[in-house]
């Protein structure tokens, strides 16, 4: 697995093989992104069954987009050189206005209601 960092204007990295970090988390350099960048392939003499679904890896991947507001997920199949993206907006209001798109709602307004407490944020929508 290998992954990049971009945070307070620099780049990290960081490699596992096995389960063991190749080396420390190291600072690669400047850069004016944000976000996280993750390459998982499974290793065989980790994983005794190697099997990737990718309809279901989607079908969570979408969800988090949904819970994840504002982030942008891509899932890459190199083995069909398939791909998807996704960056859906509304948090869990827009997940609930996704999963009623091919129902019959008995209510079309989307109940929706955001509080905080003590730092906790909680989105609810039905």
């Amino acid at each position: 697995m290998r992954a990049a960092i971009w945070r307070n204007g620099k780049t990290h990295y960081m490699e596992f093989r096995h389960g063991e970090a190749v080396k420390p988390l190291e600072v690669a350099g400047d850069t004016d992104k944000r976000g996280t960048e993750v390459h998982f392939l499974a290793a065989k003499e980790t994983f005794q069954h190697v099997e990737f679904h990718y309809e279901i890896l989607a079908k969570r991947l979408r969800e988090l987009s949904f819970l994840n507001n504002g982030c942008a997920i891509e899932l890459i199949d190199q083995r069909a050189g398939k791909s998807e993206s996704f960056a859906h907006a509304g948090g869990v209001k827009g997940f609930v206005d996704y999963m009623n798109r091919s129902k019959t709602v008995l209510h079309n307004n989307i109940f929706y209601a955001v509080g905080e407490k003590d730092g906790i944020t909680v989105e609810v929508a039905m």
